[in-house]
């Protein structure tokens, strides 16, 4: 093959991957320009490409200097002469030698460039490890009596730099050997291996180096006793301690004896003893640290178990709750009455009426059904949330009409369409929680293109160019005509062109190109419609900005929609985790597994611009500060978000669901209950459609028992192990100023508490409700059976379930029963009111001591309506009389008749 072409070829290949690695560092750093990030993008790129060069050049130093002295000291007892450079090359002729020299410096070189890239791999650890701030306020560990920090920042340090000095000395001490072998050091006589004084002393001291950080690495190896689980319960426990740890530091102890040994095999000229003392270390470990352990924990601990592991269950309690942030849970008792009254019911009416109903899964179907209007939108998820809606806080379902370009018709993805045309979504549907229409639909308050509203709310911008989506970059300002696609109108489209604060200006040149390497689109380069005023829009997923953003947070994965000033914005809650705290249950979680875990970011991110705002919820977290004074200027203080945005942050579910679980055996506090798991929870079963799964948690607007105004929470009912009576429920406040503020309230354990199974058991054995149930099957519907919802009324409890009907044809189901249970009572109407009414206001659910009650108000309101009727005929006479001051005064007596009627 031609040579040109070959060289044309490799310079081709070489100089499109430098464009490629430029374009694409280009992206970036325009990237973190247009987000405020140049802070966190110099940190990263500075602390990777510091840490991967530190590294490099540590390994080549390390391999030079060890080179070097292997040549000046080497041979057959070959000591220091002037000529150095002569003892480094080979004994080998001119060109040769020099090639051979070369070839090794290349690999010296490669190696280092490995190590170092390996090393960068763990900025992060680098990073924290110098800026680490202490667990202030946090109890040391009770065995080593170390900060918390040290294993949450440091251990993690130390256990990557014993690897990478441990590989680092094993790769030189295997050159070293070789290249006393072909250099005449190590001699092979009779399958006996000769080494001369200076190749024994080297390498003795290379291994003596090695042994002796291997000590270190079982002094490391300790100190992770706290982070394992032998028995039942996590955490070093007895045997670990008074066992396992003995292991450790004899071990520790036999490696630095032996090093030393090494050193003294330089003058003594024999490896045998260091190796006999390197021997035992194995036979020793397996002793001390899995014999012994093992007929301790049989015959010593078994036995004894209780009283010998009670401190260290206490402390596997102890540290869990703090790790999880469950020692802030105030717990509480409650009463679950069963005897609520009218004037209770009246009382609560704000909670009734904002009774989740509507089930996301059904709800999700109906609004795609109804309002996605067109093939191209597509809702992504439906949030809860609360607005003031006439003075009231009300709970609502949100969902963004977010664009979905791969749904656009096969005939219109042109490259023109998915680019510059079909840039965003548009607008958003939000319906009460509880609402249903005459048709079994959910009760809109916002819908429609362009949105229309039943109650005033002004949406100045409701093009969404960042979202959930999976949308690809899109060009934006260009001079296409008529412009970029804004929402269908009728039988015609309507337009518009963009005017936000996102996006990078293709003013130049090079930038198109720069671009059009970079996303691999040489359009961006040659459309006669971009221009110098045209911006470029990519990475719009808010998920995948806020993780190149800030990729040491770990994101919810449940972002959610508010509607703040006329402007859409998402908040994403982020947190700061780690698998190190000492003594912590670990949990698999959709994050990997954690032993710790707080939700110390909230993110607000701007539909239209894109603009980033991160917000520290928890100051009290150390990983937090530790990342505040990494990354300088990133992060706000929570008292700077604005009050309208205040007023829609939520307790993320995520964290709510972590803790509830691990609160199903860590509410127990008492180490003997703890170790007889005499107390243990679980998340309730419910029936959904016709399948049994556990109980979601969901948000509900309430009024807690004792507090005197109603607010946003988040809820999860627990039942015992293998029971189905319930034994108390969690709750989390979302409202300022009690944000976070976590409680639990725990029902007598004296009586039955039904349980939502329980229930759902009782709503089977309904004839009458079983019969609607088979009646809407025959008839070609499918009945959903929505979530069971355990609602908190004063000091008693109502169960709520949602009833859907979807026909076999249609993807639209349609809410059209009400289930409420209440004491021994079970009720199915058509909707909310009408069941109430039912249960509660036809007296069906009082004692006598109620109903006497009621005779006695109905006597009261007969007698204050005649009243009220008496200075109404009064108040009328006067006024055809045109005598207005006894007309006022029948009408200020009249009013304050109505008052108290009302407080009635």
């Amino acid at each position: 093959m031609n040579k040109k072409f070959l060289w044309g070829l490799f310079l081709f290949i070489f100089f499109y991957i430098i464009a490629q690695i430029l374009s694409k560092l280009y992206i970036d750093y325009e990237w973190f320009k247009i987000n405020n990030g140049m802070n966190v993008f110099w940190t990263l790129f500075l602390t990777k490409f510091n840490v991967h060069g530190i590294f490099s050049l540590l390994f080549i130093i390390l391999f030079i200097l060890n080179f070097l002295f292997i040549r000046i000291i080497g041979g057959k007892g070959r000591i220091f002469t002037k000529k150095i450079l002569d003892r480094i090359l080979f004994s080998l002729g001119g060109s040769t030698k020099r090639a051979l020299f070369l070839i090794i410096a290349i690999g010296i070189i490669a190696i280092g460039f490995i190590m170092g890239l390996s090393a960068s791999t763990y900025w992060k650890e680098c990073l924290i490890y110098i800026n680490s701030v202490p667990f202030s306020g946090y109890p040391n560990d009770p065995i080593f009596n170390k900060d918390i920090g040290f294993y949450i920042f440091s251990l993690p340090f130390y256990k990557f730099l014993y690897n990478w000095v441990m590989i680092s000395l094993a790769i030189i001490f295997t050159f070293s050997t070789i290249f006393h072998i072909f250099n005449g050091g190590i001699v092979f006589n009779n399958h006996k291996a000769d080494f001369s004084l200076l190749s024994r002393a080297h390498l003795s001291t290379i291994l003596s180096i090695i042994i002796f950080i291997f000590g270190v690495g079982y002094r490391i190896a300790a100190y992770e006793i706290l982070l394992s689980q032998r028995g039942k319960f996590f955490g070093a426990g007895y045997t670990a301690v008074n066992a396992e740890l003995i292991a450790y530091n004899v071990c520790m102890i036999i490696s630095f004896i032996a090093s030393a040994l090494l050193i003294y095999n330089i003058f003594k000229r024999s490896f045998k003893l260091p190796i006999i003392v390197i021997s035992t270390i194995i036979p020793v470990y397996i002793l001390l640290g899995t014999i012994y352990p093992s007929i301790q924990q049989r015959f010593i601990v078994e036995p004894n178990e209780l009283d010998l592991e009670k401190p260290y269950i206490t402390n596997n309690i102890q540290f869990t709750q703090i790790a999880y942030n469950l020692n802030q849970i105030k717990e509480k008792k409650f009463a679950n009455k069963l005897n609520l009254t009218h004037k209770e019911i009246r009382k609560n009416m704000n909670t009734l009426n904002n009774i989740r109903l509507w089930d996301w899964r059904p709800l999700k179907q109906t609004y795609k059904q109804l309002q996605e209007l067109k093939p191209y939108y597509n809702f992504h998820d439906v949030d809860v949330d609360r607005y003031i809606i006439n003075n009231n806080k009300i709970a609502v379902n949100l969902s963004p009409r977010e664009l979905a370009i791969s749904k656009l018709n096969r005939n219109s993805m042109t490259w023109i369409n998915k680019h510059l045309i079909y840039t965003h979504g548009y607008g958003m549907v939000m319906s009460r929680v509880n609402k249903v229409t005459s048709e079994g639909l959910p009760q809109m308050l916002i819908y429609d293109i362009p949105p229309r509203s039943d109650f005033p709310i002004d949406i100045k911008q409701p093009e969404l160019y960042y979202g959930e989506h999976s949308n690809p970059y899109v060009v934006t300002n260009t001079s296409i005509t008529p412009g970029e696609f804004d929402y269908p109108f009728g039988s015609s489209n309507r337009y518009t062109k963009y005017d936000g604060q996102g996006g990078v200006k293709l003013d130049s040149f090079l930038k198109k190109i720069l671009f059009s390497i970079g996303f691999k689109d040489l359009n961006i380069l040659i459309s006669k419609y971009i221009n110098s005023e045209s911006k470029i829009l990519f990475r719009r997923n808010i998920i995948e900005m806020i993780k190149t953003l800030s990729p040491f947070l770990l994101i919810d994965p449940d972002p959610y929609m508010v509607l703040v000033n006329g402007r859409a914005l998402w908040i994403i809650d982020a947190y700061t985790t780690s698998n190190k705290f000492p003594y912590s249950k670990p949990l698999n979680t959709s994050f990997g597994e954690i032993n710790y875990i707080k939700n110390s970011v909230k993110i607000v991110i701007d539909a239209y611009d894109g603009d980033m705002t991160y917000y520290i919820t928890d100051e009290n977290d150390p990983i937090i500060t530790t990342y505040s004074n990494i990354f300088k200027g990133l992060f706000n203080k929570m008292s700077d978000m604005p009050e309208d945005i205040k007023s829609h942050i939520r307790y993320p579910e995520t964290i709510f669901n972590i803790q509830s679980n691990i609160l199903l055996r860590y509410h127990m506090a008492n180490a003997n209950v703890f170790y007889n798991n005499e107390d243990l929870w679980e998340i309730p079963i419910q029936i959904y459609e016709n399948n049994e799964e556990p109980i979601h948690s969901y948000y509900m607007v309430t009024t807690l028992p004792g507090e005197s105004s109603s607010e946003f929470i988040i809820i999860m009912p627990f039942t015992p192990k293998r029971k189905d009576n319930m034994i108390a429920f969690l709750i989390a406040r979302c409202d300022p100023p009690h944000y976070g503020e976590i409680k639990l309230y725990t029902l007598p354990k004296d009586k039955l508490n039904y349980g939502p199974m329980q229930i759902e058991a009782r709503i089977d054995q309904d004839a009458e409700i079983s019969k609607h149930f088979t009646l809407w099957g025959q008839k070609g519907s499918k009945v959903i059976r929505g979530n069971m919802l355990v609602i908190p009324i004063e000091e008693s409890l109502l169960f709520i379930e949602p009833i859907y009907l979807k026909a076999e044809k249609s993807e639209m189901p349609e809410l059209k029963r009400v289930i409420i249970a209440f004491s021994d009572n079970i009720i199915m109407e058509k909707d909310l009111e009408a069941a109430l009414e039912k249960l509660f206001f036809e007296g069906q659910s009082f004692d006598r001591q109620d109903v006497s009650t009621t005779k006695k108000i109905d006597e009261k309101l007969k007698k204050y309506i005649n009243k009220a009727y008496f200075h109404f005929i009064k108040s009328e006479k006067h006024l055809k009389d045109g005598n207005w001051a006894r007309y006022g005064e029948e009408i200020k007596k009249l009013k304050k008749l109505l008052k108290i009627m009302k407080n009635l």
